[in-house]
């Protein structure tokens, strides 16, 4: 009977340490739970730029999600690719966002949110019942991780920066909002931003689960 409770106390033990060193091997690597969901890493916003994007710019970008979120940094520079202009405009030069975001796929993994920063003016074909729309941001669709913007419309960095967390808020899993004061309302090819920058109520506590502070 001694015996017996000799091992069983060696196995407690035993299963304690276990714990104990996993537990420390993990204690640089951010986790969050909520209710019953399985603890999950804090994914990092990566940003790339595409093309030739201003070193203010970028840094002003950088700066503003650093403030708003725990894990964000800036990768580097991406060409845009030729294959991404649009055919379907002669007179000016436009890139597909879509295709822009297929570039940036391939930087996408598991523990990474993609966006990329242009200044290049980007749009659509095929949209809003044209050949070819001008448009601000594209997700490459909800909850996917992607997303591209450009500063070409947008009026200053505050509405480009809404702009880039209208299109987080699709990559994270919101869809557009029926709030006319929220940002993430349909632009229906407009600019919202110009007279909304936060969001609704809703939409905020939706965000701010995933760790955004807004």
């Amino acid at each position: 009977m001694i015996v017996k409770k000799g091992l069983l106390l060696c196995c407690i033990c035993f299963i304690l340490c276990l714990f104990s060193c996993n537990h420390n091997n993990n204690a640089d690597i951010q986790y969050v739970t909520t209710g019953a969901e399985i603890a999950k890493p804090v994914p990092t916003v990566c940003l790339y730029t595409l093309g030739n994007v201003s070193t203010n710019l970028r840094e002003a970008m950088l700066d503003s999600l650093k403030a708003h979120y725990p894990k964000c940094k800036y990768v580097g520079n991406i060409a845009l690719d030729k294959k991404a202009l649009t055919t379907k405009r002669k007179d000016h030069v436009r890139y597909r966002a879509d295709l822009l975001n297929e570039q940036l796929k391939a930087f996408k993994s598991d523990s990474t949110i993609v966006i990329g920063l242009t200044q290049a003016d980007i749009g659509l074909d095929n949209f809003r019942n044209r050949p070819h729309s001008g448009i601000m941001g594209l997700a490459s669709g909800i909850g996917t991780g992607v997303a591209v913007f450009s500063s070409y419309r947008p009026h200053g960095y505050g509405q480009l920066f809404c702009v880039m967390l209208h299109e987080i808020g699709h990559t994270q899993g919101l869809r557009h909002c029926p709030d006319t004061d929220c940002m993430m309302q349909n632009a229906k090819g407009g600019n919202p931003f110009a007279k909304t920058n936060s969001f609704c109520a809703k939409c905020k506590k939706f965000m701010k689960n995933r760790h955004w502070n807004l």
